[in-house]
C-alpha cells in the first residue's frame, strides 16, 4: 500500500498489504504547484469557545496554552472573514510535537445559525485523530458530554493488520465530526511517548471525489493523489453511524507537511449538500499557504468557489512584530462548502547567488 492510501485505512479499509505508516510530522515531496504548505489544518467555527476548548483539550487531549485571542482591534482580520462588524475569538489546540493544529474560532454578533450535517452530507468535515488508546480517549470525550456517532456507542474493530485496529466517531459541541482511531500495530510516529495522540488527518465529504481530487491535486498542487472505489463494509458503516452505502475515496498530501487530506463521496445512501456561511457554527476552515494568492483565488473561483473576504479578494494583514510587508490573505468557500484560508507565503530568502 502506498503512502497516500494510508488515509483510507483510517476509516477501516486495507487496500493492499505490506506498507508502513507515514510518521506523524514527516514531510511530503517539495511543492511544485500553487500550494506550498499548510497552516492550522482544522478550524471549526463554534458557538461557544470555552465549551469547545473543553472538548478538544480535556476530551481529545490537544495542548491548549494561554488565553484566547480576539480581533476586537484588528479590522483587517475581521475583513479577511468578510465580517467587519463581528466579534471574533479564537485559540489553537495542538497535538503534542506539532507546530500547526486545530484553530477553534467563535464568531459572535453575526447572526450565525448552526449548520446541521450528517457525516455523508456534502460539506461535513472530519478531524481524524490517531491515538494510542482509543478507549481512554472516548471515556474523556464522553465526560465532556459529546455524542457518539458510531453505532452501539463504542469503538468498532477492523480485521486488518493484527485484527485489533479500532475506531469510533464522535461529534464536538457544534456538530463537527471527530474520528478516533487506534491502529494495531501502531504506526511510526514522532509524537512523544507521553502523548496519546500520535497523528492527525482530515476528511471532507464531497459531492464528487474525482472532481475534488482534480481541484486540489491538479489545479492547486496537492501531491500523491489517489482515487479508489470502495465497496460497502459493515464495520465502516457502523463506525460512521450509517446503514449500508458505499463510498468513493480520494486522498492527497499537502506539500511541505505530513498532512493527508481525504475526500469522501457517499454512494448508495441518502445524502445532501448542506451549505452554510462562515459565521455559522458547524462550518469549517482549513489553512493553505500558497506561492501566488491571486492565482489560487482565481483557480478556486473557476471551480465554483466564492470569495467571502471583504472586497471579494485578498486583504492585507498588518506586519508582524518583526516588521516586513503585510501578509496577503483571503478566505474562499470551495464548491463543497469548505472555507479555505489562503495565505501568501513569504518570498524565498535571497541567498545572493
Amino acid at each position: 500500500m502506498n503512502q497516500p492510501r494510508l488515509a483510507l485505512v483510517a476509516i477501516g479499509w486495507l487496500l493492499a498489504a505490506g506498507a508502513s505508516a507515514q510518521p506523524a510530522g514527516s514531510s511530503a515531496p517539495a511543492p511544485t504547484g500553487l500550494v506550498v504548505g499548510s497552516g492550522n489544518f482544522f478550524s471549526p467555527i463554534v458557538g461557544n469557545l470555552d465549551r469547545a476548548i473543553e472538548f478538544y483539550r480535556d476530551g481529545i487531549g490537544l495542548d491548549v496554552a494561554g488565553q484566547p485571542s480576539n480581533a476586537d482591534a484588528n479590522l483587517p482580520l475581521r475583513k479577511m472573514f468578510g465580517l467587519p462588524d463581528a466579534q471574533i475569538r479564537w485559540t489553537v489546540g495542538r497535538p503534542p510535537g506539532m507546530r500547526s493544529g486545530v484553530e477553534i474560532v467563535e464568531i459572535a454578533k453575526a447572526a450565525g445559525k448552526p449548520a446541521e450535517r450528517r457525516i455523508q452530507d456534502g460539506g461535513a468535515f472530519t478531524l481524524i485523530v490517531l491515538v494510542r488508546d482509543v478507549d481512554a480517549t472516548l471515556t474523556r470525550v464522553k465526560q465532556t458530554g459529546a455524542p457518539v456517532v458510531t453505532k452501539g456507542g463504542a469503538p468498532v474493530t477492523f480485521g486488518f493488520g493484527n485484527g485489533k485496529s479500532r475506531g469510533v466517531v464522535v461529534k464536538d459541541p457544534d456538530g463537527h465530526f471527530v474520528e478516533l482511531f487506534q491502529f494495531d500495530p501502531p504506526p511510526e510516529t514522532t509524537a512523544p511517548a507521553s502523548s496519546n495522540v500520535v497523528g492527525v488527518r482530515v476528511r471532507l465529504t464531497v459531492e464528487d471525489a474525482q472532481q475534488a481530487l482534480h481541484l486540489y491535486r491538479d489545479v492547486l498542487g496537492l501531491q500523491q493523489g489517489a482515487l479508489d472505489e470502495i465497496a460497502g463494509d459493515a464495520s465502516v458503516s457502523a463506525m460512521l453511524g450509517i446503514t449500508g452505502g458505499q463510498f468513493r475515496m480520494a486522498s492527497a498530501h499537502v506539500p511541505g507537511s505530513g498532512l493527508i487530506v481525504e475526500f469522501m463521496e457517499a454512494k448508495g445512501i441518502e445524502h445532501r449538500k448542506v451549505e452554510s456561511r462562515l459565521e455559522d457554527p458547524g462550518s469549517t476552515r482549513m489553512q493553505l499557504q500558497v506561492r501566488d494568492i491571486d492565482a489560487a483565488v482565481a483557480a478556486l473561483r473557476s471551480a465554483g468557489g466564492v470569495v467571502v473576504s471583504t472586497g471579494g479578494g485578498p486583504v492585507e494583514l498588518a506586519p508582524g512584530r518583526n516588521g516586513g510587508p503585510p501578509t496577503r490573505v483571503a478566505i474562499v468557500r470551495d464548491p463543497n462548502n469548505l472555507f479555505v484560508v489562503l495565505i501568501q507565503a513569504p518570498p524565498a530568502p535571497n541567498t545572493g547567488r
